[in-house]
């Protein structure tokens, strides 16, 4: 069957053929819906692994944060926070820094993937470890490497990889750092950055309470220390406190006994109550005695008063030893002792070269180490005994008397020490005399020493003065 002729000579259809648009439309709809889901589909995908990643950040964090509540050691931030950095962003090599050595230097504390030996010279300046380099220490960024400070010229790192500053900042202090080597295909994302800046504020707190903690554990330990120390001292004048004392006793003791002696034979003779002339005599020699123990006591105390002020002094001049022995022998020999005891002289002292000392105060200290020994000596002998030494002359005076044990050796050189022993009060004196030999004999250039086996064995008192 034809078809009736068209006049107008066009194409009924149209030239797009309209019989096919609603197929065609619905096939590109269909299409650009698929291209859209498939859009879509793709940002759940990602928002998901950003959400599952963002998670897991999440959790390491509070990990982390967990395990640097615990901890309050430098060392030990330090090698958590480098572990993390490594495992999270695959970094193959870092080390981490702190504050340390109160202020003055960054110590590197860990190191990874690297021997030790390689970072533990690492040690960098503070408050400012790259003067060399314009940095802003506060902020973490990528470091060039062509422009690293000269101690870390050390640091290894592959041609593939960044190095990455990550500062550890408390209160614009700069606590510490890490610089952890980032391979170039791992890019730091957002993400990334934003953890690793939690992460940079939890451990400087961290680090600071670390510092904190140390402090007043330095603080502590110090007061601690000082506490000792004050105890130690409120216990040395506790002790002097009471040896004063007893000394001050002993001391007008001491003192009025030889006034007492010179008050009475001073009466008796006043009164007449004398049988003759040589009782009378006797009498103003004992008198005379007393005095002289009374002035020789006086004596003592005045020289510690100069000594304790830094008043007393000697002048040492080139002297004749014998000249002084002979001088010390008569005064020695009229000091009271008992029957059986010997007072000995050395038979060498032509030999001895001349010394250096001030004459008179060596007369006083042998003088006075002899009357101890004549003192504390019931039977045997008193020796002075004389023999030269390299640069030195040395002088002993020794006794068969009562000895000396070994834990008042100890403190015999002290003041007032004799006043808490027993014998002060059986044989007298103020327990001045060793402090003040001691003193003078130092002054001297000399040394002063003691020596004995214990009680009932006998002393030996030993003095070196240099040779002129």
């Amino acid at each position: 069957m034809t078809q009736p002729p068209n006049p107008t000579g066009r194409d009924p259809l149209g030239p797009t053929g309209a019989h096919r648009m609603p197929g065609a439309e619905a096939l590109a709809d269909l299409l650009k819906t698929q291209r859209q889901l498939g859009q879509v589909t793709q940002e759940i995908r990602d928002l998901r692994d950003r959400m599952a990643r963002r998670t897991h950040q999440m959790q390491l964090l509070q990990r982390v944060s967990e395990i640097l509540a615990a901890t309050s050691k430098g060392g030990q931030v330090a090698s958590v926070i480098l572990d993390v950095l490594a495992q999270e962003y695959g970094c193959p090599r870092g080390v981490a820094w702190t504050l340390e050595d109160g202020g003055a230097e960054f110590s590197p504390r860990e190191g990874h993937g690297m021997e030790r030996s390689a970072w533990m010279p690492l040690r960098l300046p503070a408050p400012n470890p790259f003067l060399d380099q314009p940095l802003l220490l506060f902020q973490g960024q990528w470091l060039d490497r062509a422009h690293l400070p000269s101690g870390l010229q050390g640091l290894p790192a592959q041609p593939d990889s960044g190095l990455y500053f990550v500062p550890f900042e408390y209160q614009l202090l700069l606590l510490g750092f890490a610089i952890i080597e980032v391979p170039k295909d791992r890019n730091l994302e957002s993400e990334d950055l934003d953890s690793i800046a939690i992460l940079q504020r939890q451990t400087a707190v961290t680090l600071y309470n670390a510092w904190l903690f140390r402090d007043l554990q330095d603080q502590r330990n110090t007061l601690q220390s000082q506490a000792g120390e004050l105890e130690r001292v409120n216990s040395a004048l506790r002790e002097s406190d009471r040896l004063k004392s007893e000394f001050l006793a002993l001391t007008s003791h001491e003192l009025r006994t030889p006034l007492t002696g010179i008050l009475g034979f001073t009466r008796l003779v006043l009164d007449g109550l004398y049988e003759g002339e040589e009782d009378m005599k006797q009498m103003l020699q004992d008198s005379y005695a007393s005095g002289q123990h009374l002035l020789n006591l006086l004596n003592d105390i005045l020289d510690l008063a100069k000594i304790e002020s830094g008043r007393l002094e000697v002048q040492a001049i080139p002297c004749p030893l014998h000249v002084v022995v002979e001088e010390v022998k008569p005064v020695a020999e009229a000091y009271p002792r008992r029957p059986a005891v010997a007072l000995e002289w050395p038979a060498n002292l032509g030999e001895m070269p001349e010394v250096l000392v001030d004459p008179g105060r060596l007369k006083q200290v042998l003088l006075n180490l002899i009357s101890n020994a004549l003192k504390f000596t019931k039977e045997g002998s008193v020796s002075l005994q004389v023999e030269r030494g390299i640069g030195m002359v040395v002088l002993r005076v020794v006794d068969t008397g009562i000895g000396v044990s070994a834990e008042a050796q100890q403190r015999l050189f002290q003041k007032f020490v004799q006043a808490e022993g027993g014998h002060s009060r059986e044989y007298g004196g103020t327990g001045l005399g060793l402090v003040i030999c001691k003193h003078l004999v130092e002054m001297m250039g000399g040394a002063i020493g003691l020596f004995s086996e214990g009680q009932g064995k006998g002393t030996t008192m030993t003095i070196s003065v240099p040779i002129a």
